[in-house]
């Protein structure tokens, strides 16, 4: 059982000190997943937050056999999809055509070590959701392509796919971007 599984138990049993301790060791992963997602980082820390009050509020059940990280990072992708839903209507201005990114900034460079990483995920932004969705998944937060398949509703097989075609789309925007394609 990892930590956020004991963690989330503890907190079941009435432990407060457990619901801390998955906020602070999943809130900027989780956060970042989702902006994979609705593409701002506002929107997606408002939805990072809602995933942990349903935790902390309706406290849903959890079964031990099935990886922690998948099993909330799959409550994010459910909650940004309706977050999508919900302000599909509205039109919002791009995160990158504001003038105040700060924000963006201060959790990426907290979250993101080095240079390269910076530039990859900036790239990531470029990319189709789905492909930066799987990227994130397999390569940041170093889930297995079965995690990864259960968290985005596909087959192992449209994983591996799925994997392939983003990890060339990457290449060709690193190379778009002035880098030789490296990663």
């Amino acid at each position: 059982m990892d930590n956020g599984a004991s963690s989330y138990l503890r907190f079941l049993n009435g432990d407060k000190n457990g619901f801390v301790d998955i906020v602070k060791d999943y809130k900027d992963g989780l956060t970042l997943f989702i902006n994979t997602i609705v593409k701002d980082i506002h929107i997606s820390e408002e939805a990072a937050n809602e995933v942990f009050l349903k935790l902390y509020v309706k406290k849903p059940k959890y079964k031990v056999q099935y990886s922690f990280k998948t099993w909330l990072y799959t409550i994010g992708k459910n909650t940004a999809i309706n977050y999508l839903k919900k302000f599909k209507r509205t039109d919002y201005s791009n995160i990158e055509d504001c003038c105040y990114i700060s924000d963006e900034k201060d959790i990426e460079m907290d979250y993101i070590k080095g240079e390269q990483n910076l530039l990859i995920h900036q790239a990531l932004k470029a990319l189709k959701a789905e492909y930066a969705q799987i990227l994130y998944l397999i390569y940041f937060e170093e889930l297995s392509n079965s995690e990864a398949a259960e968290i985005m509703d596909k087959s192992s097989k449209q994983i591996s796919d799925l994997i392939y075609c983003a990890k060339k789309a990457l290449k060709i925007e690193l190379e778009r971007r002035g880098n030789d394609g490296q990663i």
